[in-house]
Parts: structure tokens; C-alpha cells; sequence
């Protein structure tokens, strides 16, 4: 390997941003002549590369969510495919977000193309795996179920764990309740509304009844999690519609979450980040009804949790769309009170962590990265 070597890295949203950043600072140690230079977010951009641009896409999903953002999408793909043909790496390393990436690198395939957290083939649109072979060198993948699928199309593909497990924060939990000003003798209820500016649009008002609903019954307290900086002021205007001042915590989720009795979560990464902090919960997933109508018929899942779909059975309890809180008040009081099935889950969390690898899997993908170099 050439010490003037060149990686790029492009990520997308909150998620994908987080892995990249913590992919440049493992790549950083482990190769420190290369530059590493990044498409992304905040995250990436403060890991220590040279940022050649700034993804702006993360607030939306979704198919109608893409259709309002075409123009935008149209002009970035431009932006970075003719940022990436100037820099020419030697190796561009593309994060998650497969609707852009694909598309970006169908125009960059004379480069060496490698694709960590690649689509989810195996949920909905298997036909992709075939741009993947075309236009991708090597693909990393972060579900044991997913090697074999690749390896069958004879792609390359590597296989390290999970990069969640590198997320969770070893933080002390001491002050968290003096710092967010509740009595820590009364039960605390973690609400965990998302990273992206629509789901905290359509699942912070379910979470809000959610809440309302169990202090009919119990006496507890809420906190709501706030992803990033960019969503606090959208957070606070809907809890001022719902005439509610529930805290909101701008701090570690992994804090919230140890300290939470249960927690009630959009459907996403943070799922598995709860689970490995030990805690209960229920998870919400709500969108606008033409993307609900598309995904039902496009993609072929039985569950929404990445929790629930990583172990292929139901493990934490899933409310979609238009929620039936008779069945959720009861599945609540269940988890509450019941130390049988809190326990019950707690234990499923610990299976769930054997699966998802060993840790140090951010380091494991920089390894490899470094020998494709």
C-alpha cells in the first residue's frame, strides 16, 4: 500500500453519518499516511477528514419524501460526483443510504467502490444486488444472514459485526437526573421520537399520546431524546402544541435509555442501541399513507425493528401506523409491571448481542478497507 494513499468516505444520514465518522478515526490510526476526505454530516465532517461537501438530505424518507427533494438530490449527485472525479481516490467507501449511493456510483465505476451497509436486498428489491455487483468492488456487511446472500452472487464481501456495538458510550449515568431536574424515585419513561425531521413530525405526536395514555394508570416521568441539535426547536414547538413541557434531553440516547424503566422508540438503529443498553421497550413507526400504501406492498418483512428482524421473531412489541392503545395500555402495564417480562426481553437483548459480533467492528472495517488498499 502506497503511503500517499486517498479514501473517500460518503455517508448520508444520522445513522450512516455516525458509522462514518467512526470509520475515519479507526481508518486514521490504522493507515495515518492516507487522507481521507468525506461526503456527510456534522459527525463525519469533525472526525478529522477534509470534508469535499455536505450532505443535505437527512431530514427526509420515504418515496414522497425523495419525490420533494428530486432537484435537490439531482444537483448534490453532480456536486459530488464532480468533487470525487477531481479528488480521485483510490478507494471511495460508500455508507448506507442506498437510493444516493447507487446512483452515485453507477457514476463513478471506474473507481474501487466499496459498499459498508449495503441495501437491504433481502427486505425488498433484490434486483439491486446486481448494480452492487456491477459497480462495487467489495461489499461490508453487518448481518451474519447477509454473507451468504452476497457470496452466492459471487460478490466479495466481508463481514465484522455490527458497527451499533462501537456507538454505545461507556458515559457515567451519576448526574443524568440532576442534570434534567426530575426525582429519580419516580419511574422514568424514555421517548426516543427519531433522528429524521418526519419522524419526529409523525411519531413525537404518538409518542405524546403514548404518554398521556399511561399517566391515566402510573405515576412517571418522560424524557424525550433529542437526536440532533437541528431537531430541538421542532421538538419543543410540537410538545407547546400538545401542551405538554416534558424534558428534553440533548445528551447520550445510552443515558436516557439505562436510566428509563421503559422505553417507547421510533423504529431504527436506536432499537438495537436500547437493546444493548438492557432496556425494555415498544417501538412506534409511523408516515405519510402513500408511503405506508408503497412500503406494504414493496417490502417483504414481517417486522419493523431492526431488533425484531436481526433475531426473526417478534422479541419487542411493534405499533404501525394506526395504533390500537387499548393494546398498547395493556402490552404497557405488562412490561411495567411484570419483572417476569421485563426479564423476559432482557435476556432476548443478550442473545441479540452475540449476534451482532464482538465490538471493535469499526476498527475490523478499517483493517479491511486497508488491505483492498
Amino acid at each position: 500500500m502506497k503511503n500517499s494513499s486517498k479514501i473517500a468516505i460518503v455517508s448520508g444520514e444520522t445513522s450512516g453519518d455516525q458509522y462514518a465518522a467512526l470509520l475515519a478515526c479507526s481508518l486514521k490510526k490504522i493507515v495515518p499516511h492516507a487522507e481521507i476526505i468525506g461526503i456527510g454530516g456534522p459527525k463525519l465532517q469533525t472526525s478529522g477528514i477534509r470534508p469535499i461537501a455536505e450532505h443535505p438530505l437527512s431530514g427526509t424518507f420515504g418515496f414522497s419524501g425523495v419525490i420533494k427533494t428530486i432537484y435537490q438530490q439531482a444537483k448534490f449527485l453532480s456536486t459530488c460526483t464532480r468533487a470525487l472525479k477531481k479528488e480521485k481516490p483510490d478507494v471511495i467507501i460508500f455508507i448506507d443510504n442506498p437510493g444516493f449511493n447507487l446512483a452515485l456510483a453507477k457514476n463513478l465505476y471506474d473507481f474501487k467502490n466499496i459498499y459498508y451497509i449495503p441495501p437491504k436486498i433481502w427486505a425488498h428489491d433484490y434486483q439491486r444486488i446486481f448494480l452492487i455487483k456491477h459497480f462495487f468492488h467489495s461489499v461490508v456487511v453487518i448481518f451474519p444472514f447477509e454473507k451468504p446472500i452476497y457470496e452466492k452472487e459471487g460478490i466479495f464481501v466481508y463481514y465484522g459485526g455490527h458497527p451499533v456495538l462501537d456507538l454505545i458510550s461507556d458515559e457515567t449515568d451519576d448526574l443524568f437526573f440532576q442534570q434534567i431536574g426530575i426525582d429519580k424515585q419516580i419511574p422514568l419513561i424514555g421517548l426516543f421520537p427519531g433522528s429524521r425531521q418526519e419522524e419526529i413530525k409523525y411519531i413525537l405526536p404518538l409518542l405524546v399520546r403514548a404518554g398521556k395514555t399511561i399517566l391515566k394508570k402510573y405515576q412517571v416521568s418522560f424524557v424525550i431524546s433529542c437526536a440532533e441539535e437541528k431537531l430541538y426547536e421542532m421538538q419543543k414547538k410540537i410538545l407547546k402544541q400538545e401542551n405538554i413541557n416534558w424534558p428534553i434531553w440533548k445528551g447520550s440516547p445510552h443515558t436516557l435509555a439505562r436510566n428509563s424503566k421503559v422505553a417507547l422508540a421510533a423504529s431504527g438503529t436506536i432499537n438495537l442501541e436500547i437493546a444493548l443498553c438492557g432496556t425494555p421497550m415498544i417501538v412506534f413507526y409511523k408516515m405519510e399513507r402513500i408511503n405506508y400504501a408503497i412500503a406494504r406492498i414493496i417490502v417483504q418483512l414481517g417486522y419493523i425493528s431492526p431488533v425484531n428482524i436481526i433475531c426473526g421473531r417478534k422479541i419487542v412489541d411493534e405499533f404501525i401506523q394506526n395504533i390500537n392503545w387499548y393494546r398498547f395500555q395493556r402490552i404497557f402495564s405488562e412490561i411495567f409491571e411484570s419483572s417476569e417480562q421485563r426479564e423476559k426481553q432482557t435476556q432476548q437483548f443478550h442473545h441479540l448481542k452475540s449476534v451482532l459480533g464482538e465490538g471493535n467492528v469499526s476498527t475490523k472495517v478499517a483493517n479491511f478497507i486497508a488491505e483492498c488498499l
